[in-house]
């Protein structure tokens, strides 16, 4: 077995809080060939069939808060597991990630890894957006729009029945429709 594990902000040389940090964890079972599984556990204590499960834990270096956790499941060779999370504060933040087996004691593995955040860029240029482009963002969109007015118009089915009768009146009216009595008698 063997873990890695790094932690980056993509496309960013810096990491600065407001970032999503991105931490990308890589599990390659060696003595596997790919689409093989390991075998069955051997031991005295498991009288029973019984496969060996994998857990990826993701913890800080105090080992007391709880980033992440993962039962391993692969039908392949390498294992690969990546998530994502809002910087919060600045400065060094740590990251433990234990790699576990529920029937095998020692062979788990540990990779840490550390990172910098800082309280604002240097290297990075900041974006000012236009009032009317802001504005534009925050207005809803013709989806939302439709979906609202999708809304008011199957509730008000007696809005619609006028609409349909004043459409009717108009096309009457521009002579490309005939009465309405005139149709039913045909």
């Amino acid at each position: 077995m063997k873990l890695s594990m790094t932690a980056e902000v993509e496309g960013e040389d810096e990491i600065v809080v407001g970032d999503i940090l991105t931490c990308k964890l890589k599990v390659e079972f060696l003595n596997l060939q790919p689409g093989q599984r390991s075998g069955y556990v051997h031991s005295k204590h498991y009288p029973y069939l019984k496969r060996d499960s994998w857990h990826l834990v993701i913890t800080d270096d105090s080992l007391m808060g709880l980033a992440a956790c993962d039962k391993i499941v692969t039908m392949d060779s390498v294992f690969t597991k990546e998530f994502k999370e809002r910087v919060q504060r600045p400065g060094p933040i740590s990251f433990t990630a234990i790699l576990t087996n529920d029937s095998y004691r020692g062979i788990d593995q540990v990779q840490k890894d550390k990172v910098d955040v800082k309280a604002k860029a240097a290297n990075r240029t900041t974006v000012e957006y236009l009032k009317s482009d802001l504005k534009a963002i925050r207005q809803p969109t013709q989806l939302q729009m439709g979906l609202v007015m999708g809304d008011e118009s199957s509730s008000d089915s007696e809005g619609h029945a006028n609409e349909e009768e004043e459409l009717e009146a108009k096309l009457r009216n521009a002579g490309l429709i005939k009465s309405s009595t005139a149709k039913k008698d045909d």
